[in-house]
């Protein structure tokens, strides 16, 4: 978890007392239906990055080391050997995280980097294109796996997807995906793609900070992609597991190969559907945000419609 909730403060919807969080159908209906739900929210990068001096200072230097070194800094293995790089994520790690919380930072950390390094590219799916992608399951089987950008930021519709850090943690709305992608070369001269992610859940206005899972795979000739595959062992993919969930329509992440199948099954929209894929300025400069609804983004974005809509 990046960062603790305030004391006192709930989550919403709310818990139950084994701290299961209970849906309630209209509820959770009139938050993914809002106003909110086919513009931007406020992302993590803009929460952990856009006030201080990252764009200004730190990033610049990070860029100018790597380009002196002469290292790809989307390589997150070699990224972390980037001193300036170094010493700024351990700027922003409090004193007393845990070791195991670490490499939740420094994967937030790349990914915000290269999210900035490469335009702040932020996608907006809207609710009925989730849905879609759930329900009409589409197979990939003919598509080559391919990003917009080499880093974006992928968000979800609110309070549609629940996810969860760990088996013995509640489960989280998931706000969406950052994906960072970078050329590849195994010992035997086999071109690859590596690509990174990290699952941001959590974000709502009666919380400070977010929680991350960071995962990655690799895709190329001869690697079977894993969205062909089932994503649970038993049950439906993104079968709903919250008490009341099914009423609104709700979806669970509770495997890797479930968030990559989510993730391919969008970006293989966005490419294959670019008419349904538009341009749009940030929120926060063309209207006024609703009294308790989750903040707007400050960020251009692209909303992604199902067929126009």
């Amino acid at each position: 978890m990046v960062e603790e909730r305030e004391d006192g403060m709930r989550n919403e919807p709310g818990e139950g007392p084994d701290g299961v969080p209970r849906v309630d159908g209209a509820d959770a209906a009139d938050e993914q239906g809002g106003a909110e739900a086919d513009t931007a929210r406020l992302t993590p990068y803009e929460l952990a990055f856009m006030d201080g001096d990252f764009e200004s200072r730190v990033f610049p230097m990070i860029l100018d080391e790597a380009e002196g070194r002469g290292e790809d800094p989307a390589r997150r293995e070699r990224f972390v050997f980037l001193g300036t790089g170094g010493d700024s994520i351990r700027d922003i790690i409090p004193p007393d995280a845990p070791p195991e919380m670490l490499e939740e930072y420094r994967a937030l950390f790349y990914h915000a980097f290269n999210f900035w390094r490469f335009g702040r590219r932020l996608y907006v799916l809207d609710q009925a294109v989730a849905r879609y992608l759930v329900e009409g399951a589409p197979r990939l089987e003919d598509w080559a796996f391919s990003t917009p950008y080499d880093t974006i930021y992928l968000q979800l519709p609110p309070n549609l997807f629940w996810a969860s850090i760990g088996t013995d943690v509640p489960p989280e709305p998931v706000d969406g995906f950052f994906v960072t992608v970078c050329p590849g070369c195994d010992p035997l001269d086999m071109e690859f793609t590596d690509v990174q992610m990290l699952m941001v859940l959590g974000i709502h206005r009666m919380r400070a900070g977010f929680s991350v899972v960071p995962f990655d795979t690799e895709v190329g000739d001869g690697i079977p992609p894993v969205w062909t595959e089932p994503g649970r062992d038993a049950g439906m993919d993104f079968e709903n597991v919250l008490p009341g969930g099914e009423i609104a329509g709700l979806y669970s992440i509770l495997t890797t190969a479930e968030a990559l199948k989510l993730v391919a099954r969008a970006l293989w929209y966005i490419e294959t559907h670019t008419e349904d894929v538009t341009p749009a300025p940030a929120p926060e400069r063309r209207t006024r945000e609703r009294p308790g609804s989750p903040p707007y983004s400050r960020l251009d974005f692209h909303r992604v419609r199902l067929g126009g809509g």
